[in-house]
């Protein structure tokens, strides 16, 4: 592995103080040797006292004039000991807020924007279903049709007649035709703080025991419905973010047997 060199203090500049020693070397070497001769004569075993007298002045040479890494060695020590005592892990404890709601957050100007965005939205939604049952209604007719035909071709074939009383040919009327709209019961927008909307969050609705009733995802433009209807009562939205980049507050909410405007939910961004 590379080594690289450590960037130096080039802003300073330490005065020498005697010959080549700055004012710290002299001060290390001055405080280490009185301390080695203090160590030898005190120490009664021989050789031993020489030999400690030896390690305390090596290291107030190693002090002085010894860099390690290219910086002092009472740097090193300093930080290494202030590393060693210092906290290497935190922990985030996040006290969760809840927000009990019983009716949706409008702005004048943008909710009517939203309204007439949302209408324009499920008129062409409903346009597009209601063309694609139509087309599949014409295909089964079609297919009914040729079917006919060609049981009077065998018919004929096989030279057998039959009354027409007894041949019935059931073909869907008119009225069948015509599809029902399906109102959603419960709808919403989700958005950031920003007023941008959120494709793909996944909304999970609750009852007051924590069991999921029903799990929704907004579509391409923030938008989620349901369908299935609930009794009228409270309930706890729980909105989450597959790819983690928001953070939804639970809520609480009043769902009545109509809910004719859709309700808007904001994240909480981290930053």
């Amino acid at each position: 592995m590379e080594q690289h060199s450590v960037p130096r203090q080039i802003t300073t500049f330490e005065f020498k103080l005697v010959g080549f020693m700055t004012l710290k070397q002299f001060i290390y070497l001055l405080i280490a040797f009185p301390i080695a001769y203090i160590v030898m004569s005190l120490f009664p075993i021989p050789y031993l006292n020489i030999f400690l007298a030896l390690l305390v002045a090596f290291f107030g040479i190693a002090l002085a004039f010894i860099p390690i890494n290219d910086r002092p060695m009472d740097v090193y020590i300093k930080n290494f000991v202030k590393r060693v005592f210092s906290p290497t892990q935190y922990y985030y404890q996040k006290t969760p807020n809840q927000q009990f709601v019983t009716q949706a957050y409008f702005d004048k100007k943008k909710d009517e924007e939203s309204k007439q965005k949302l209408s324009e939205y499920l008129l062409q939604k409903n346009k597009t279903s209601n063309n694609i049952k139509q087309t599949e209604n014409v295909k089964k007719e079609s297919e009914v049709i040729q079917n006919n035909k060609q049981v009077n071709n065998l018919n004929k074939n096989n030279n057998l007649v039959e009354d027409e009383a007894n041949i019935k040919i059931n073909v869907p009327s008119k009225s069948n035709l015509q599809t029902t709209i399906k109102k959603p019961f419960f709808t919403g927008i989700i958005k950031n703080n920003k007023e941008m909307l959120l494709p793909g969050m996944l909304v999970y609705i609750k009852d007051q025991n924590n069991n999921i009733l029903g799990l929704l995802k907004s579509d391409s433009t923030g938008l989620f419905r349901s369908f299935n209807k609930l009794p009228s009562g409270i309930y706890d939205i729980e909105i989450k973010d597959p790819n983690q980049n928001h953070v939804f507050d639970k809520i609480k909410i009043e769902l009545k047997e109509e809910n004719l405007k859709p309700f808007e939910f904001f994240s909480k961004e981290l930053i």
